[in-house]
Formats: structure tokens, C-alpha cells, sequence
């Protein structure tokens, strides 16, 4: 490894031991980290300084302008985490922009209220909206002897067309467990040689929906696809020492829930998603008589309600607001039980998600520009591979397509 990569690893290892969970992945030589865990930890005052050593570095040997915009965002994210440890408290908002690259704002509730009026006519009848959406997704239950056999059957299909798509590494695999007890509903454990560790959350019930576009995040063409690759051409083929290490608050993690949050449009058109799940899918999960399309209706609708989790968020840390009353507002707007939403509250209240739940909504709405059109594959599958930061995508956007890049950048920019 060269030095600046070695010393970006030196800082990255050295800072997850004072907040553990930093780094969500690292695969590169076991004997770097093992040496870094031995002793007490470096002192949050020597990793600023450390900081500021490698962001010099950086700017004056770093010739590769890609590598130098991407290291330099996720150092000066390090540097946040540093001060934010050490006492010197970041405004939410500013930690959100220190962290990952962006700005998180309030979307305008009438995007839910639109969202509410489509699936009321989506599902009509008696009752009220959150009665009538509990109601159906009820009908969307895995029984807990179907999850395994229906998430496995959605892991192949959708490995199936991504093989068809991009060239994954040799040998690469993951598995599937069910979880307990945890903050999100699904997590991608990278665990390096191109193997994931998939674990989904049982805390809620599991539903026949979620399958494809959750492995579709998780796996393929989502997070393990991507941390795969970028192993690959990066790490192992670029020696790019970086790579071997992935950061949970840092600029990165905005491109990857972007990507993930996309993944599932790459693979199928509406017409080929109903088919798998009218043909295979729902058959195997005891629902065959469901009605796909309108199932399929009610997920478009129901994507602007993602943005729900970002408001809160805003709500919560920046205004102010109870958790009580946070909790309420997702389930008024997120149409979510009270069960739903005070899980979706645990993600909030975590030292690591609370400003991470942006990049999910962010993250799809800054790539999907690069997704409609005739590029949308090849620029799917350089974002796959190559590193990028936010502010490297919104030049990217700029330079494609200005009169879109200002749009989007008004609008705020974009949301494991």
C-alpha cells in the first residue's frame, strides 16, 4: 500500500475503536488492523491531528483527481466524527454536510398528502387510509417457514440477471440469517475475498414485497455487487489501500444507498417484476392470488414516503421535537403502525443512523439522472467500480446535463 492509503487505513481503524461501528467493513491485511488493536487507543486529540497530516498529504502528492476528491471528502468526514467525539458538538445540519457530502432539508409534506391521495384510490373502500394500508399489507405476511425459501428464490433471479449485466468476481457468494433485536430491517455484513453476510430483521413482520427490492439493495446489483467489485478493481487489481476499508459516516455511503436504493429498476422493467412475482415469487409465498399489479402500484406510491424518515430526523435532532411527537409524525405520514414507527424511531435515536437515515432518499434521487436514458448501464456499472463522492457526482451531472444538475440541486440535493 502507499502511504497516504496505509495512513487513511491507520486513521480509519484507529477511530472505529473509539466509536465502534465507524468502520462496517475492512478486509485488508489482518496483521495492519491487529496491530492497531493492540494497546490502549490513540487519543482522539493524536487522530486530529493525524487528520489534518493525511488532508495535507493529500492535497499536495495526491495526482489522481478522482482519488484526491475522493479522499479528501472522507478524511474531512473523519475530521467531523473527531470533533463531534471530542466534545466540539456539530449543528445536525452540519453534521449531516460534514459527514456525507450533502444537505439534508425538509421535503414538503404535500408530497406525502399526494402520495396518501394516490393510494387511496389505489385501495378503496371503508376505513381510514393507515386502516385500509395496515389491512393489505397484512395480506403480504410471510408465514416464518416461507421467508428463507422465498428470499433465497429472490436471490437467485436477481443474481441471475445481474451476472447477465455486469461481470462479478470469481467466487463471490453471500448468505442469508434471520435477525433479531436491531435497528433496521435488513443489513449487508461485508465480509471481504467478494462474501457477504445478509442478515434480516424478523423484530417485524416479514412481508412477500419486500423481497426482491430488499436482496435487489442488499446483494444484487446493490451493496454486496458494489463492495465486490470495488474490492476487485480497486483494491486487489489498483492497490488502492482505501478500499480495503469501508467508513459508515462518510461520503461513500451516500453513492452506495444510492445505488441500492436504484438497483431494483436496473434489473427489471414493471412488466417483467410482475411477471416474477405473478409467476414464481408470490406462488411459492402462498399468495397467488394476490393482485400484482396493484401491488406493484402501491410500492411507486409508497416511494415518497421515504422521505418521511428524513423529516423526522430533522424534526428530532435539529428542532427539537419529543420523540413522542416524532413518532406520531411517521405514523400521520409514513401511514406506519405505532409498532412500525417506534422501530423506525430506534434507527433515529442511534448514534450511528441518526444523520445515515438521509442517505437512502438523497442518495437515489442524486443517481437517478444518471439512470434514465441510454448510459443508464454503463454509468450504473461505473459507479459500481469506480470512487465517487457526492459533490464528484453533482460535477458528473453538471457536466452531462446542466439545466437537470441545477434542478436537482435546488431541490436539495438527495437519501443501511
Amino acid at each position: 500500500m502507499d502511504e497516504i492509503g496505509r495512513r487513511y487505513l491507520h486513521l480509519a481503524l484507529h477511530l472505529d475503536r473509539h466509536f465502534e461501528g465507524f468502520v462496517d467493513a475492512y478486509f485488508g491485511p489482518p496483521e495492519f488492523r491487529a496491530e492497531i488493536q493492540t494497546g490502549n487507543p490513540r487519543s482522539l486529540e493524536a487522530l486530529a491531528h493525524d487528520a489534518r497530516q493525511l488532508l495535507a498529504a493529500i492535497e499536495a502528492d495526491m495526482p489522481d483527481a478522482q482519488r484526491k476528491g475522493f479522499l479528501a471528502k472522507q478524511t474531512q468526514a473523519m475530521v467531523a466524527v473527531i470533533r463531534n467525539l471530542s466534545g466540539d458538538q456539530l449543528g445536525f445540519v452540519q453534521e449531516v454536510e460534514l459527514y456525507f457530502d450533502i444537505t439534508p432539508v425538509m421535503v414538503d409534506e404535500t408530497t406525502f398528502v399526494a402520495a396518501h391521495a394516490e393510494m387511496d384510490e389505489i385501495l378503496p373502500g371503508d376505513g381510514s387510509l393507515i386502516e385500509r394500508s395496515v389491512a393489505w399489507r397484512e395480506k403480504l405476511y410471510l408465514e416464518p417457514s416461507k421467508i428463507l425459501p422465498v428470499f433465497d428464490l429472490a436471490i437467485r433471479e436477481t443474481r441471475r440477471r445481474t451476472q447477465k449485466l455486469f461481470d462479478l468476481p470469481p467466487g463471490e457468494d453471500l448468505t442469508l440469517h434471520l435477525v433479531e433485536d436491531e435497528p433496521w430491517a435488513a443489513y449487508n455484513w461485508y465480509l471481504g475475498d467478494y462474501c457477504s453476510r445478509i442478515d434480516l430483521n424478523t423484530d417485524l413482520p416479514v412481508r412477500a414485497d419486500s423481497a426482491v427490492p430488499l436482496i435487489a439493495h442488499e446483494a444484487y446489483p446493490g451493496h454486496h455487487t458494489e463492495h465486490a467489485l470495488k474490492e476487485q478493481h480497486l483494491y486487489r487489481q489498483e492497490g488502492r489501500a482505501e478500499h480495503a476499508v469501508q467508513l459508515l459516516l462518510a461520503p461513500e455511503s451516500v453513492i452506495a444507498e444510492g445505488l441500492a436504493d436504484n438497483a431494483q429498476h436496473i434489473l427489471f422493467d414493471n412488466s417483467e417484476l410482475a411477471a416474477f412475482l405473478r409467476d414464481q415469487l408470490y406462488p411459492l409465498a402462498g399468495l397467488s392470488d394476490l393482485d400484482v399489479e396493484k401491488q406493484i402500484r402501491m410500492g411507486r406510491a409508497a416511494e415518497a414516503l421515504r422521505s418521511v424518515s428524513g423529516n423526522a430526523a430533522l424534526l428530532l435532532h435539529r428542532e427539537g421535537r419529543t420523540p413522542e411527537e416524532v413518532q406520531r409524525y411517521f405514523e400521520r405520514y409514513g401511514l406506519r403502525t405505532p409498532e412500525e414507527a417506534s422501530h423506525s424511531m430506534r434507527f433515529l435515536l442511534n448514534p450511528l443512523f441518526r444523520s445515515y437515515v438521509f442517505n437512502y432518499a438523497v442518495g437515489k434521487a442524486l443517481l437517478a439522472p444518471l439512470f434514465d436514458g441510454p448510459d443508464a448501464l454503463a454509468n450504473f456499472e461505473r459507479l459500481l467500480s469506480e470512487p465517487f463522492t457526492p459533490s464528484q457526482v453533482r460535477l458528473w451531472l453538471a457536466q452531462t446535463n446542466p439545466k437537470q444538475s441545477s434542478e436537482g440541486a435546488q431541490s436539495g440535493g438527495r437519501s443501511r
